[in-house]
Parts: C-alpha cells; sequence; structure tokens
C-alpha cells in the first residue's frame, strides 16, 4: 500500500500512464514561476489586498509562487493539491461566481470549508504551520493547532501563492493551468483513496478530468471580473 508522501508520485504515474509527457517541478528555466509583477497592474493590485486580507505585512507588494508541480506535453501545467491547500485561508483566495471563473473553483471551496480536519491533522506540526519566512510575512503565527488571533502563516502563505498561480493562469497568454485535488472523484474513484494505495485511475477518465478543469485566458482586466470573490 502506498504512503501519503508517496500520493505525488503516483499521480505522475497516473499522468504518464495516461500518455501525457510529463515534467515534475519543471525548473524556472524552463517555466516561468508564477509572478505578480508580470500580470497588469490592476490584477497586481488586487493580489496586494488578498495578501493584506490575510493580515500580510504591508512591505511586501510583489509575490513568486515557486515551482509548479507538473508540466505535460511541453505546455499545459497540473498542480496536484493534498491536504494542506484546503483550509479557511484559501477558502478566501479562490475564485468563485460568474465571468471567467477557474474550473476548479466551486469544489475547491467546498473542500476548503469541509476538509480543514485533514489540513489540520496533516498541517498543525512545525514548518507545515509555520517558517521563518511565513512569519515575516504575516507578522507572526498562534501556537501549532490554534486559531486565536494569528493563525498559521505557512497556511496564509500557501493561500497566497495559490492565488498568484491562479491569476498568473487566467491573466498570462499561452499559460494553461490545471488543479486536481485529493478529494476529487475521477472516473467514480476517490483521488486520494486510490493514490494511498497506488490504484491506477482509469486513463480515459483522467483525461477527461484534467480538459475539465483547464484554464482558459480571462480578458478581463480585474479578479472580480474573472470570477475571483475577494
Amino acid at each position: 500500500m502506498g504512503k501519503k508522501k508517496n500520493r505525488a508520485e503516483t499521480f505522475r504515474r497516473w499522468l504518464t500512464a495516461a500518455g501525457y509527457e510529463v515534467v515534475a517541478k519543471p525548473s524556472k528555466r524552463d517555466v516561468n514561476w508564477a509572478a505578480t509583477r508580470e500580470l497588469p497592474g490592476s490584477i497586481r493590485e488586487e493580489i496586494l489586498g488578498v495578501y493584506l486580507g490575510l493580515n500580510g505585512v504591508p512591505d511586501e507588494r510583489d509575490f513568486v509562487s515557486g515551482a509548479w508541480d507538473f508540466q505535460v506535453d511541453g505546455a499545459l501545467l497540473v498542480e496536484f493539491d493534498e491536504d494542506l491547500h484546503f483550509n479557511r485561508y484559501r477558502a478566501s483566495t479562490i475564485p468563485t461566481g460568474s465571468g471567467c471563473s477557474l474550473p476548479w473553483a466551486s469544489s475547491y471551496g467546498l473542500y476548503s470549508i469541509e476538509r480543514e480536519d485533514m489540513c489540520l491533522r496533516a498541517g498543525k506540526h512545525g514548518y507545515k504551520w509555520a517558517n521563518e519566512h511565513s512569519d515575516a510575512m504575516f507578522g507572526g503565527s498562534d501556537s501549532p493547532g490554534e486559531f486565536v488571533r494569528l493563525g498559521a502563516s505557512r497556511w496564509k502563505q500557501r493561500a497566497l501563492y495559490d492565488a498568484v498561480k491562479d491569476a498568473y493562469a487566467a491573466h498570462t497568454p499561452g499559460v494553461s493551468l490545471a488543479r486536481v485535488s485529493i478529494h476529487d472523484d475521477i472516473g467514480g474513484v476517490n483521488v486520494n483513496w486510490a493514490a494511498q494505495r497506488g490504484i491506477l485511475l482509469d486513463s480515459a477518465a483522467l483525461r477527461d478530468f484534467i480538459e475539465t478543469r483547464t484554464t482558459t485566458h480571462c480578458q478581463s482586466s480585474t479578479l472580480r471580473e474573472c470570477g475571483f470573490h475577494l
């Protein structure tokens, strides 16, 4: 039986079995990381508003997300989102509503509300709760597992960087992004259940699912017009 730490590797094998050419964690040299400085000014300001809404320290104004999880077929970016991506902070940064709303928005909004217990079990210890950099960005953290005044700075940081990736994919011509969650069902099979056991998903179902979860470029000039509820 596979272990939790191997879920991303299992997902990579699923992508390969489905016929994709897969690069895990492509380098910044090969694939640009999501950076707010490359977005239109109005979008940058709205992302800054998201950051400040998470009680971010005002000194920061531009953000770079870090590496993408996967690139497939030399073009499509795929994020595989595990336990730590679904919590109260991510719920506040997920695009919802009409317009160019991102295709995972509805499901991810529910997961972030309903599955925070899994995030807490996985993310209330050590650097998963807070680290020096995240504390500097968000003014510190409460004690692990407690939400009194500051909460979890690393959770906030991850939610912010996910929002940066979402906005970058929505507003950058030539960039397409698909998100897959461990909480999704694909071909009638729960992703988390199958990944923990190393069970191969149906390849056609996986390809169809990724197609439905892939972004299209948004022409709107604000995040709200693209379905971001901020």
